[in-house]
């Protein structure tokens, strides 16, 4: 009894199968991620955000952040704010440091808002697809609810002056 040799088949093409089962748990798998929310956001220790019922989801934009200490751009500190009695109520609130004020607009604020606002506009410049990545002026905005007003509005209207007019205000989810 000898050894029996297996012959070459003939056809020694790559079986479809497999292959169109791989790419469709990759195809799911990519679906099921783009779908999800890229985008987290969150405050600081220090700051409570106010509540709303809003169903809007939040999209990628410079993220500016007002606590009651400080102004964050992006993750870094701009301006620690300072604390001075209220006129009406004779509390304590948080406010803008005078020598950093050119009447509303808030000098370091600005020029932190301007240069990205520059990023991205040379961002939108450098690709193919300008449309994507056109800059629309869009800016979240995260402010301690407890912040006087005054502050909100000196801050919203730096952005403006640094092209940033789309506000989209960032609170939490609260029940009807």
């Amino acid at each position: 009894m000898g050894k029996k040799t297996r012959r070459p088949s003939a056809n020694k093409g790559l079986s479809i199968t497999s292959l169109m089962d791989m790419m469709t748990i990759i195809l799911v798998f990519l679906l099921k991620s783009y779908g999800s929310d890229d985008i987290a956001v969150k405050p600081s220790a220090d700051m409570q955000l106010p509540v709303s019922t809003s169903l809007a989801a939040p999209k990628l934009a410079v993220n500016v952040m007002v606590s009651q200490k400080e102004i964050v751009v992006d993750g870094v500190g701009v301006l620690l704010l300072t604390r001075h009695n209220d006129e009406k109520s004779g509390e304590e609130v948080a406010a803008v440091p005078a020598d950093e004020k050119h009447g509303q607009l808030i000098s370091k604020l600005y020029e932190r808002l301007l240069e990205k606002a520059e990023q991205a506009k040379d961002l939108a410049s450098r690709t193919g697809n300008r449309e994507e990545f056109e800059f629309k002026g869009e800016i979240l905005l995260q402010c301690d609810k407890n912040l006087p007003f005054s502050v909100v509005r000196e801050v919203m209207y730096t952005a403006g002056q640094a092209q940033f007019g789309n506000f989209r205000f960032v609170v939490v989810k609260g029940s009807d």
